[in-house]
């Protein structure tokens, strides 16, 4: 059984000669709840999505829905929230077996993370391959 897209609706803002801009409002989990509008840690951002082009026409402005698949959603959450978990974990376990006081211990485990971060932006290039995004229209009836 195949696992529904991850979707959000945008507007698109660019379109170069291999591919196309769409900003989107990246709405936090609680923004639609009934006391959104009172609370005060609700959140939205705003992000530019790079697409590659698609073979129906579209222009700036357009409403399309920007979609990536959930096995690669999956994927993605893995490797920025996850992965970054076990290895705090498994750094402070190993520096706690060998005796590490707990300060050195938190820097090291920083410095894990810190490596860790750089090898992702190192890699950026190579996983932008891996995590396509790709655009529907949205029919406006």
């Amino acid at each position: 059984m195949k696992r529904p897209d991850i979707e959000h609706e945008g507007i698109i803002t660019g379109i170069s000669e291999s591919h196309i801009f769409v900003r989107i409002i990246q709405h936090s989990a609680c923004a639609g709840c009934h006391a959104a509008s009172l609370c005060t840690t609700t959140d939205q951002k705003e992000k530019i999505i790079e697409v590659e082009k698609c073979d129906f026409p579209i222009q700036i402005g357009d409403k399309v829905s920007v979609a990536l698949s959930a096995s690669a959603g999956y994927r993605a959450i893995w490797f920025t929230a996850a992965l970054p978990v076990v290895l705090i974990m498994l750094s402070l376990v190993i520096n706690e077996r060998i005796g590490m006081n707990e300060l050195y211990s938190g820097l090291c485990t920083l410095v894990v993370l810190a490596v860790y971060y750089t090898i992702l932006y190192f890699y950026r290039n190579r996983l932008k391959k891996r995590f396509r995004f790709f655009l529907k229209p949205i029919h406006v009836s």
